[in-house]
């Protein structure tokens, strides 16, 4: 039944304060509502507050939509993961609803209020108003049925009176216009939220008995019918009709009878096989087109929310279509509508990836100072730029150089580094060099006219670096490894990073890039013929192929001028960021 069902959607969101901030969310048959407020006054970054919700919601999706069951413990354990990682400053008021079948499970932290509305009653299924508590309720649902989640600040603002005069025989869009100046009226109540949804059960098809195989063809129709036509012409070429003519009346009356009821029974044959396959191509688009459908539909309501988790809805329903579009009849109106569904699921599927096929053009080596020394010094490594300046690994020791290539200068004897250098990076003047053998990384800082040696891992600290192939610093240093693995240590210490959202993984990886100047990270991923683009969580974001990174040394971003350059072959190839 819950496959039958037409939700109808409504949101009501306040305006967010400086201490207040709420949202509505939807996507399929999960509904939410969160309204977050600070417990004190205390100084925080202006986004603090939606930063924290979206990651709540995240958080939510994630644990949500890879359930394998979905059933009120399953659910609940869900739910109370989600709430778990939400910072003890914040007061919450937080709402989930999902409907599984013809069953719909409620969930709730905090003060808070659901309101049902069955035929003309208005009834409340929960109102909580103790700080933290949370509560679980279920229940069956019915045709018409009209649910309002509703966070704290919506409940202290609209009374169950307000509510019940605005609920009459009005649709969810009405009901939220009619609330909505109640709410944007208030000053200072950011945390005001709810979601209105309506449910319309669909009207039962006729039952179809055949049941459908793998595999069975659905084109016999035509083929029966042109057999059919065949087969009459050939009777009609066989009737000699003069012949016909001098047969005895009765004869000919019994015949001509005998003729018609033969007519008659082909053509209940033909119609009965038609209507057969007419059934099993119904039968088939059902089984396929409204799956494939209801999961194009939650990857476009999750584009916006979170790109990896919307891909994946996007996958289920491009892999249904793929694998079904061949068994329609050509032209059929259902083949017509399988393949609409599958050009757009496969447009979808591209944007939610963010799989970019970059046009690389050659440039002049000017473009990029930094690859441009590579050029010029093919038999060193480990090439970074810092301020006016660009640094590099050579038999020599630590060099460096001004932008034009001139004025080389030994700053560090390779007699003080490690033997086996997994990577290379300079912040705020210093320099730190990746020791694969020893798991460590020296940091040299200069004194007077010479550079001091530290270790950046404390002593009881010795990650396994022996895959190291790059770092990047902005801060934190970002360690990449040849198995693909990329670490994150601040302060000496692991961030414990998870990159999340590939579509397949890192194969072959040379070098990765970031600075304090970058809002992302960038994998040269030389095995997949891409440059991966991730955020500083580890989410990915979108990627950039070309058939000439396969073969790229190295690669330079410029975040601000919109520009990555790629050092392939000896000559310097520019990309444009979207």
């Amino acid at each position: 039944m819950a496959d039958e069902i037409s939700i109808s959607v409504a949101k009501v969101v306040a305006n967010p304060t400086a201490s207040s901030w709420s949202q509505a969310y939807n996507a399929g048959k999960l509904f939410a509502v969160l309204s977050l407020e600070k417990k004190s006054p205390e100084e925080k970054r202006e986004d603090y507050l939606s930063t924290q919700g979206k990651e709540i919601i995240e958080g939510l999706e994630q644990e949500f939509f890879t359930l394998e069951t979905k059933d009120l413990p399953s659910i609940k354990t869900a739910f109370e993961a989600t709430t778990k990682k939400i910072p003890e400053d914040l007061s919450i008021s937080f709402v989930v609803a999902s409907i599984v079948k013809n069953v719909i499970y409620i969930f709730s932290q905090g003060p808070c209020r659901v309101n049902i509305k069955r035929a003309d009653e208005l009834g409340t299924l929960l109102e909580e108003d103790e700080e933290g508590k949370i509560s679980a309720i279920s229940g069956m649902i019915k045709n018409e049925d009209l649910l309002i989640l509703q966070t704290r600040g919506f409940k202290d603002l609209v009374s169950s009176k307000i509510l019940i005069s605005s609920l009459d025989h009005q649709s969810a869009s009405d009901i939220a216009e009619t609330i909505a100046p109640i709410i944007h009226g208030e000053e200072g109540q950011g945390g005001a939220s709810a979601i209105i949804f309506e449910l319309k059960f669909a009207e039962e098809e006729p039952l179809i008995l055949e049941k459908i195989t793998d595999g069975t063809s659905l084109s016999s129709q035509k083929r029966f019918s042109i057999n059919l036509k065949n087969f009459l012409a050939s009777i009609r070429s066989r009737i000699n009709i003069s012949s016909f003519r001098k047969i005895p009346h009765t004869r000919r009356l019994f015949l001509t009878i005998t003729i018609v009821v033969a007519l008659v029974l082909i053509s209940t044959i033909y119609l009965s096989i038609k209507s057969r396959n007419d059934a099993k191509v119904r039968a088939l688009f059902e089984s396929v087109y409204p799956n494939a459908s209801k999961k194009y539909d939650e990857g476009q309501s999750l584009l916006s929310l979170n790109k990896n988790l919307a891909r994946d809805s996007f996958k289920e329903a491009y892999n249904t279509l793929n694998e079904n579009k061949s068994k329609f009849p050509k032209d059929s109106k259902e083949e017509k509508q399988i393949l609409s569904l599958f050009d757009k699921t496969s447009k979808a599927l591209l944007q939610a990836s963010g799989i970019e096929s970059a046009e690389a053009k050659e440039v002049n080596e000017s473009s990029s100072p930094l690859l441009s020394s590579e050029l010029k010094n093919p038999s060193s490594s480990y090439f970074v730029k810092s301020d006016e300046k660009i640094y590099f690994l050579k038999k020599d020791g630590v060099v460096s150089e001004d932008l034009n290539g001139e004025n080389q200068e030994i700053l560090i004897k390779i007699s003080e580094l490690p033997k086996n250098i997994g990577g290379f990076g300079v912040y705020f003047g210093n320099f730190y060099i990746l020791d694969k053998d020893s798991g460590q990384i020296y940091k040299f800082v200069e004194s007077e006219e010479e550079y001091s040696k530290t270790n950046y891992f404390p002593k009881d600290s010795s990650p396994n670096l022996s895959k190291a192939q790059s770092i990047a610093i902005d801060g934190s240093i970002w360690i990449l490894s040849s198995d693909g693995s990329i670490s994150k240590y601040t302060k000496g210490k692991s961030d414990n990073l998870n990159i999340s959202g590939l579509d397949k993984p890192l194969s072959n990886p040379s070098r990765i890039f970031t600075d304090a100047d970058s809002d992302n990270v960038y994998i040269l991923d030389n095995g997949n013929l891409r440059i991966v683009v991730s955020d500083k969580n580890g989410g990915y974001k979108s990627q950039y192929q070309t058939n000439l990174l396969k073969n790229a040394k190295d690669f330079e971003v410029k975040e601000a001028g919109k520009k990555i350059y790629i050092l392939s072959g000896n000559k310097i190839y520019q990309i444009d960021l979207k």
